[in-house]
């Protein structure tokens, strides 16, 4: 399969718009302002604040990773695919609404949880001051809410691209690997609920702990991976393209 000279790191895919459209103009025009939210504060007032800022930095810096990331997925689909029908739009849409609501939320959960891991807070009263220990399930559904909301849909856009394969042309290759986006999709969404289960369901200290189950995303992304190689591969198409 040719890649397209523009597409670097992804051997699986054709570029079938390398022009970026009206709709994408506008969606990094909201996740712009998304990051300049992310990661506007104020003048410390004093050295004291000044000297706090690194703990700040690593939150701003959480929180960047997760909107590129989505970001990233976003772009890369476009690239892809060059969808631009109603339904695609309808959900681009709803993802940058979902990135717009949430952005507050996810900068106070990281600035919590960076603060916490690395002794941010001085006294026991400071930390229920900012989030107390009966309220960390409220903030998994939180975030919950907005992660599964966006996994959604990105799995309705790939399954869209899916559905008009034949369409926009996908060979055996590109269809394996558009069915992994869903799949991961998928997968994520069930991690998000099982870790928003396991914050209201078990007990302290292992219920606020439950955030950490979100590493296996990566093994689900793996496993995933796999499967979708051995579909490329029994289709007859698994094979790398040169550059």
């Amino acid at each position: 399969m040719a890649r397209h000279p523009l597409l670097r790191g992804e051997p699986h895919f054709s570029w079938r718009s390398p022009d970026v459209s009206r709709v994408e103009n506008l969606s990094d025009i909201v996740f712009a302002l998304v990051l300049t939210l992310t990661a506007a504060q104020g003048v410390p007032d004093s050295f004291a604040d000044l000297s706090g800022l690194w703990r700040d930095a690593i939150a701003v810096t959480a929180c960047f990773a997760l909107i590129l990331t989505i970001w990233h997925t976003h772009h890369v689909f476009f690239r892809r695919y060059g969808l631009q029908d109603g339904w695609t739009v309808l959900l681009n849409a709803v993802l940058l609404l979902l990135v717009l609501i949430f952005v507050y939320p996810l900068r106070f959960m990281a600035d919590f949880v960076i603060t916490f891991f690395t002794g941010g807070f001085e006294t026991e009263s400071e930390i229920v001051a900012m989030l107390q220990i009966d309220q960390v399930p409220t903030l998994y559904l939180v975030f919950g809410l907005f992660y599964i909301g966006v996994q959604i849909v990105f799995a309705l856009l790939y399954a869209h691209a899916l559905n008009r394969a034949d369409e926009i042309g996908l060979d055996p290759t590109e269809r394996a690997w558009t069915r992994y986006e869903v799949e991961v999709a998928i997968g994520i969404m069930a991690i998000t609920v099982v870790v928003v289960a396991c914050g209201y369901l078990l007990p302290e200290p292992f219920g606020p702990m439950a955030g950490f189950l979100f590493a296996l995303i990566g093994a689900v992304a793996y496993g995933c991976g796999v499967l979708a190689q051995r579909r490329a591969d029994a289709a007859g198409g698994g094979a790398t393209a040169s550059p």
